[in-house]
């Protein structure tokens, strides 16, 4: 049976409200998942979490509960919850997912045909190229791993990656650096919503600003995602996962990040130089190049442009924008174009 094969686990950190809404999808009466045993693992919620866990746990005993004895953060409550994985599959859902449940057929299809790993998410379009597929992986529910690409390696990388955001990437990065397959679902089960607080700040919650070690403060998104290609060991991979994931908007090194460079950077020279460090050497140039554009031209205008993937159309509209005078932005043309998988 495929509940014997796949562990389930949620984290959670004070958001009861959330975990109601996401435990209300998990045991619904269509949920295919409602007597698979599901692990709720609380990084020392100070709110109504364990009430929650406890009124749900009182109808559905196959729902346990784990709370951390302090909150170890965000990032390494995905690490140490891959430590617990012991059936052949493991899947890390978070307290504020949404599901639809039609396509569940294909995931158990793919646990019974032994796939290394199962893309059950609808971010990013990874059916497109190795870079959109990588970035889909940033997005921890979207993925069901092998718990068998699973050893110490993985676990100390995780432990070491805490620090750039996405742990769970170091087994996505395993999974390319050693050529084996991702199944993707035609009908994605985990349904991605944007978040109420930036990534950033999601992963840092219950902690004072000023209490944190200055690089954690200011990590961002970009500067995190720049320093975990540096886990695929192929430099041809590495570069095409760098420098072609489409609707990451703008790419890491279009001008546009010196715009944002507070929201992207945090305003810190060595975020910068992290992104800059994991571009290839034409792409370094560019990078120089739009730095200096951007403190003189560029603040009178800048011409970019933006994607948009339709997956049934299979078509990318592209906008072409420009920004004046630093502040004032305006869209200039779009155009469309049928597309492939790079």
């Amino acid at each position: 049976m495929i509940k014997e094969q796949l562990d389930i686990f949620l984290i959670t950190y004070n958001r009861a409200e959330k975990l109601k809404k996401t435990l209300g999808f998990l045991f619904a009466p269509n949920s295919p998942i409602k007597d698979f045993e599901i692990l709720v693992i609380d990084n020392n919620s100070t709110d109504s979490t364990p009430q929650v866990v406890r009124e749900f746990a009182q109808k559905f005993p196959n729902l346990k509960y784990k709370k951390n004895r302090y909150n170890i953060g965000g990032n390494a409550n995905i690490a140490r919850t891959f430590e617990l994985a012991q059936k052949k599959y493991v899947w890390i859902l978070c307290d504020d997912d949404e599901f639809c449940w039609d396509g569940w057929c294909e995931v158990e299809q793919a646990i019974l045909n032994k796939e290394e790993a199962i893309i059950v998410g609808n971010t990013d379009n990874p059916q497109l190229n190795i870079a959109q597929l990588f970035g889909q992986t940033s997005f921890l529910p979207s993925m069901i791993y092998k718990t068998s690409n699973i050893d110490e390696d993985v676990i100390l990388n995780m432990q070491y990656n805490i620090s750039n955001m996405f742990p769970h990437m170091v087994l996505s990065a395993k999974l390319i650096n050693e050529n084996k397959a991702f199944k993707i679902i035609s009908n994605p089960v985990v349904i991605h919503k944007d978040d109420e607080l930036p990534l950033e700040k999601t992963s840092t919650r219950g902690f004072k600003y000023e209490d944190l070690h200055p690089y954690m403060a200011k990590m961002s998104y970009f500067t995190g995602y720049a320093n975990t290609t540096a886990l695929i060991k192929d430099k041809k991979v590495r570069d095409f996962i760098v420098n072609k994931r489409r609707f990451l908007s703008p790419y890491l090194t279009s001008a546009e990040v010196f715009f944002d460079n507070e929201m992207k950077f945090g305003g810190s020279l060595y975020n910068l130089l992290c992104v800059f460090c994991a571009l290839n050497t034409f792409e370094k140039i560019r990078f120089i190049f739009n730095w200096l554009m951007f403190n003189s031209l560029y603040r009178v205008i800048y011409l970019y442009k933006n994607e948009m993937f339709d997956e049934e159309t299979s078509e990318v509209t592209t906008f072409v924008r420009a920004r004046l005078f630093y502040y004032i932005k305006t869209r200039l043309f779009k155009f469309k174009r049928k597309i492939k998988g790079e």
